[in-house]
């Protein structure tokens, strides 16, 4: 072989390792392709994903380890970006998730989910952005995250301080952190609920057992307040359903605290307005649209407008 076939030979291998039980891509690499099995079995490996890598493609094994960015100085002298994986993580066992990580597609797993908090204080890349939904039997959600997709979770799901879900979160047992800012809600049997958070859409389900649900403070529901913002002017744009939602007039952040904003016009959902509740089997629906209401559909352009986040 030539001097250049065994240097990029040596490459190759310092890029991937891969066992019967283990497959490992080194911190900083690019790998073209995903991490799936070829053949039977393969799928019960365990996969580790180093610092500032880029998997071009889906990952598929038992217990999955994206580990945090790290500072890392690429070839052409430029700081990496973080972590990419450009597909999705599917594992039969647990994922853990570091920061200064961007997952392209979502995360379903059949044992637990844990992401980490976001960095904000480090010269590496701290960010947590998931394109996704994720699932798996725990979830976990660190301070900050960015999923844009639902949160599903057979057992428990506890969100952070100021994490962004786009869609609904739902599991057994739900904790919200401060901040937050969630696309929907059902909650069967345990509901905790920090301060200054939005739910965008226009009923959420909690558990019929009141003893069962802890609310810090009021839940910002976009409807009907936020329809007729005093602020509206401020907001007008392209992005104005969406800035809205993530309004720093209704919270905002200082250092490691959700501080409340300065307007007071918003409407929160009436969770003690127990008589108003549509109640179910095992949920009271709560919900500023009233539960005898015969024709729904009048109140559907002003509530479909914040559960879609401002999409067509």
């Amino acid at each position: 072989m030539t001097e250049i076939g065994d240097s990029a030979a040596v490459l190759s291998r310092s890029i991937l390792e891969e066992t019967e039980s283990l497959v490992r891509l080194h911190s900083g690499q690019e790998l073209t392709g995903g991490i799936l099995p070829r053949k039977g079995g393969e799928q019960h490996r365990m996969v580790r994903i180093g610092a500032s890598s880029a998997v071009h493609g889906s990952v598929v094994g038992k217990n999955v380890i994206i580990e945090s960015a790290e500072k890392i100085l690429l070839s052409n002298g430029q700081l990496a970006p973080g972590t990419e994986i450009q597909g999705s993580i599917n594992s039969l066992g647990d994922v853990n998730v570091g920061n200064g990580i961007w997952i392209q597609g979502g995360i379903i797993a059949e044992g637990d989910v844990i992401i980490d908090p976001v960095e904000l204080d480090s010269d590496s890349p701290g960010h947590i952005l998931i394109e996704g939904g994720v699932a798996g039997r725990n979830v976990t959600i660190g301070d900050g995250a960015v999923i844009l997709g639902p949160v599903l979770a057979l057992d428990s799901c506890v969100i952070g301080k100021n994490v962004t879900v786009r869609d609904t979160v739902a599991a057994n047992n739900v904790t919200i952190g401060d901040g937050c800012m969630v696309g929907g809600l059902q909650a069967d049997l345990t509901l905790n609920v920090g301060e200054l958070v939005t739910i965008a859409s226009s009923h959420i389900l909690i558990p019929s057992n009141g003893d069962k649900v802890s609310i810090n403070g009021p839940i910002r529901s976009p409807y009907p307040g936020c329809n007729s913002c005093p602020y509206d002017s401020f907001f007008e744009s392209e992005m104005k359903v969406a800035r809205k939602l993530a309004c720093h007039m209704h919270a905002e952040r200082s250092g490691d605290s959700i501080m409340p904003g300065s307007c007071d016009s918003w409407t929160p959902f009436p969770i003690d307005d127990v008589k108003g509740h549509l109640i179910l089997e095992n949920f009271h629906v709560v919900s500023h649209i009233p539960k005898d209401a015969v024709n729904t559909r009048i109140y559907g352009a002003e509530t479909t407008l914040w559960e879609r986040g401002g999409e067509a």
